[in-house]
C-alpha cells in the first residue's frame, strides 16, 4: 500500500516483504530476516517502493517488527549489570 503526504511518499510493508529486501539487500543477521518472514505485522517505510528507502530506515523498520513478534529464543536479562554474566556462586557469611 503506498500513499502521499505533504513530507513525500510513504508505504505499508509487510514483515515478509521486507525479509526479501533485507536478504537482497545483505542486510541484518539471518535471525533478523527469519523472524521477518514469519510475521503477519507490517511498518511505515519512506518511499514509493521498497527499493528507494535508505538501508537505515529499512533496519530501523525491521527491528521495530522483530521487537513486536514474541520470539521463543529471545532471553530477558534480570538487569543490564547481569546481562552475560554467570550465576553469583560466592558465600557471603
Amino acid at each position: 500500500m503506498v500513499g502521499a503526504s505533504s513530507e513525500g511518499a510513504f508505504m505499508i510493508v509487510e514483515g515478509t516483504k521486507l525479509a526479501d529486501e533485507l536478504r537482497r539487500r545483505r542486510l541484518g543477521r539471518p535471525e533478523l530476516r527469519d523472524c521477518l518472514s514469519r510475521t503477519s505485522e507490517s511498518a511505515w517505510v519512506p518511499g514509493a517502493q521498497i527499493n528507494e528507502a535508505p538501508n537505515e530506515l529499512l533496519m530501523l523498520a525491521a527491528l521495530s517488527l522483530a521487537d513486536a513478534v514474541a520470539s521463543p529464543l529471545r532471553v530477558q536479562p534480570v538487569s543490564p549489570l547481569t546481562r552475560g554474566a554467570p550465576p553469583d556462586t560466592s558465600a557471603f557469611g
